[in-house]
């Protein structure tokens, strides 16, 4: 009798086990996203100077709590492991030597330090899944160089629908030099 009774419960907790599992998975939202394991965010990043594509010298991320490391970039983009709460910064060197040579503009020569261009993720839900397209257009405008920045990124919602959400920017390139060039977006 005591033997049927172990048989018994340990086949429920079997069966309870089961149907919590099910159901976790089944559900719309957000438990798929929960169980993720991939890079929790991916995304590209194009930009081009006077209409001519431009890659940037190096890519930078950092974390709020972990410091700054080299970004993951393959040819389909970059991808970053993500899943905590706080600000991600995506950094992209630029060089003025070759910004130069692209634009013939002297005023690249008299930069004695190379800008950086961050895009800032301010991660809202550990859960979320984003992917981005980030793009940069430096061009003249007005005697002054500016830089076009457009983010276009995608979003979970705990309705089990996907946000799509696009940011645009221009800024000043004496502003990148400066050290504001910084495009806050997942707020």
């Amino acid at each position: 009798m005591k033997k049927k009774i172990i048989i018994m419960s340990i086949l429920a907790f079997i069966v309870i086990l089961f149907m919590a599992v099910l159901f976790l998975l089944r559900s719309p939202y957000p438990n798929k996203y929960r169980f993720y394991s991939g890079d929790r965010f991916t995304g590209t990043f194009t930009m081009t100077v006077n209409g001519t594509e431009y890659d940037p010298v190096d890519e930078i991320l950092e974390y709020e709590n972990t410091g700054t490391q080299r970004l993951h970039t393959d040819s389909s983009g970059f991808s970053i492991k993500g899943g905590n709460y706080g600000s991600y910064k995506i950094s992209f060197l630029l060089d003025n030597k070759e910004l130069y040579r692209l634009t013939g503009d002297a005023i690249f020569e008299t930069y004695t330090t190379n800008p950086i261009l961050t895009y800032q993720y301010i991660n809202t839900n550990w859960w979320h899944v984003t992917k981005m397209t980030l793009t940069a257009e430096m061009v003249m405008e007005n005697d002054e160089w500016v830089v076009n920045v457009k983010i276009v990124y995608s979003e979970p919602l705990e309705s089990g629908t996907i946000s799509e959400t696009t940011v645009e920017k221009t800024i000043t390139y004496t502003d990148i030099m400066q050290g504001k060039g910084i495009v806050q977006f997942g707020v």
